[in-house]
């Protein structure tokens, strides 16, 4: 690549500082390995937040081109429910079923998700369900902490843009990134909020498939269903 061509990419990313063109030393480089990383966070940030409606967001996402996790994926699953909906529930990142058909009520998942809502008496009529990441990982393994940074502002906004009554939050990697909360004993059991909406932190999907852990997300969903 000419090093034309490479200006030109770095300041495509946002990258517009650099170092002297006859530096005195290597040491006098001051390397900053995450910068086309950084770059690439203030450009969701950007486009996130320039999103004034559902449709718009989604097709920031949809446009949205500095992850490979959507060079690998293969469908965007984009949120799925009503506007202003008395919960919304917020998985990491689409499973396999969901990727393959772009639903996020497909397959396994969707089906339990819909009987946990069923349970405490909510259909996807009245339920907004959607990801952190809207891109299935490679061998759905957990989210980067990079990748968690790059999705957050498209997550906000959404969330700002629902503007849900209540929110269940599956998992920690999802916690983390919208509370600062990774330890999921801590997490659980307690009411947390953001920007003063209720929000709830139960098990992964992917968890509450197994016997013993079902009674804790039985538990979390009554805390749901009993928050007024």
């Amino acid at each position: 690549m000419k090093i034309t061509q490479k200006l030109y990419w770095l300041m495509s990313m946002g990258i517009t500082n650099f170092c002297s063109e006859k530096p005195k030393s290597h040491s006098s480089l001051k390397v900053q390995p995450s910068s086309v990383e950084e770059s690439a966070a203030t450009v969701a940030h950007t486009h996130a937040v320039s999103a004034q409606t559902l449709a718009a967001l989604n097709q920031e996402k949809m446009s949205f081109s500095h992850s490979s996790l959507k060079k690998t994926a293969t469908n965007t699953v984009l949120g799925k429910g009503p506007e202003q909906p008395i919960l919304m529930c917020i998985s990491e990142f689409p499973d396999a079923e969901a990727d393959k058909h772009g639903d996020p009520f497909a397959g396994p998942q969707g089906t339990l998700l819909s009987k946990m809502l069923g349970a405490i008496h909510l259909d996807p009529g009245m339920t907004y369900v959607t990801y952190l990441s809207p891109w299935r990982t490679p061998g759905n393994r957990p989210l980067t902490t990079t990748e968690k940074a790059l999705f957050l502002p498209f997550l906000e906004k959404e969330i700002q843009l629902v503007r849900p009554q209540k929110i269940l939050i599956f998992g920690t990697n999802v916690a983390g990134a919208l509370l600062g909360i990774t330890s999921l004993s801590k997490a659980r059991g307690v009411w947390h909020s953001w920007q003063d909406i209720p929000v709830r932190v139960t098990l992964p999907l992917n968890m509450v498939k197994a016997t013993p852990q079902r009674q804790q997300a039985w538990t979390d969903l009554q805390a749901v269903e009993n928050k007024s």
